[in-house]
């Protein structure tokens, strides 16, 4: 008999345990972020954004291994990254003002337009962004794939960490990202023109 936590999920369920994954590295985060701010030491910026980073390997591994993926839990899972990601960066620029403009360019990026562009999801018939190559390949190659995602996600949070000399390499990939995005978010509403053109026509 199947351990109830490791049953699959139907797509609309409201609970799963990636879920509660989810939550755990949400609090957990935020948890050294503040450590961050009131020890005024950056390496609890840098351990709540390892948790950030590995718990949101954990949960996606966890869902898609036992058929746990839902559209909340897609929902959540973008919510907290885009949480997540702004409180690191916010106390990362408290210790490191001069790295500004790259930092700022890629929050728009990640925070807003990236948010936009993923939340997109909820409109074609599809459990999270993973699966947008059912809807466009190009549009998940360019984003959802795990060598997109990883682009996407850390590159240039690493160069600004480790590479903060370089930080015009790190200004030119976030635009770039935006361009990437823009694009993407182009070839999907010309998806849903198309869509509704032979809804109309049907």
């Amino acid at each position: 008999m199947r351990i109830q936590a490791f049953k699959p999920k139907d797509p609309h369920s409201f609970y799963s345990e990636p879920n509660i994954i989810t939550l755990i590295r949400l609090t957990a985060s935020l948890t050294f972020f503040t450590l961050a701010i009131i020890k005024t030491n950056p390496t609890y910026n840098y351990i709540g954004l390892a948790i950030h980073w590995l718990g949101d390997i954990a949960d996606g591994l966890y869902a898609r291994k036992f058929k746990q993926e839902t559209i909340l839990g897609a929902e959540i899972d973008i919510i907290a990254d885009r949480v997540e990601t702004l409180f690191f960066y916010i106390i990362f620029l408290f210790f490191r003002p001069y790295l500004f403009l790259p930092a700022v360019v890629y929050i728009i990026d990640f925070a807003f337009v990236d948010f936009y562009l993923s939340y997109q999801f909820v409109k074609f018939d599809i459990i999270s962004p993973n699966y947008f190559y059912k809807v466009d390949r190009t549009v998940y190659l360019l984003n959802y794939s795990p060598v997109a995602k990883f682009c996407n996600s850390t590159v240039v949070t690493l160069i600004l960490i480790f590479l903060p000399q370089l930080q015009i390499i790190a200004l030119f990939s976030a635009f770039l990202l935006i361009a990437v995005k823009g694009f993407s978010i182009y070839l999907l509403n010309k998806k849903k023109r198309v869509g509704k053109k032979i809804d109309s026509d049907s």
